[in-house]
């Protein structure tokens, strides 16, 4: 019963700890997308949606496995560095301030 309790009350503590970053990045379709979009795109990225939401999950919080350098290069994100400068334009835009 103590193993049941621990093993649940571990699982409720990380819950609560993970909250947060769940609701970090901004969803397709909200306003706070559309500013994400528009700065990305007021720095000369033009990405499609969906490329750029896995962008800022990955610049704001990291750990997506895949190909988001093959993404960005097949958008035009091209060039020595051009990766990392399109991330930090996503960490400007789309992650909350800490």
């Amino acid at each position: 019963m103590g193993r049941v309790l621990a093993g649940l009350g571990a699982a409720i503590i990380t819950a609560i700890a993970l909250a947060g970053t769940a609701h970090a990045i901004p969803d397709q379709g909200t306003p706070e997308f559309d500013a994400y979009m528009q700065g990305l795109q007021a720095n000369g990225y033009h990405l499609n949606p969906d490329t750029a939401w896995r962008l800022a999950h990955q610049s704001c919080i990291g750990g997506i496995p895949g190909y988001i350098g093959l993404e960005l290069a097949a958008q035009g994100v091209l060039g020595p560095g051009a990766q990392q400068r399109a991330m930090a334009v996503a960490q400007k835009y789309a992650c909350p301030i800490q």
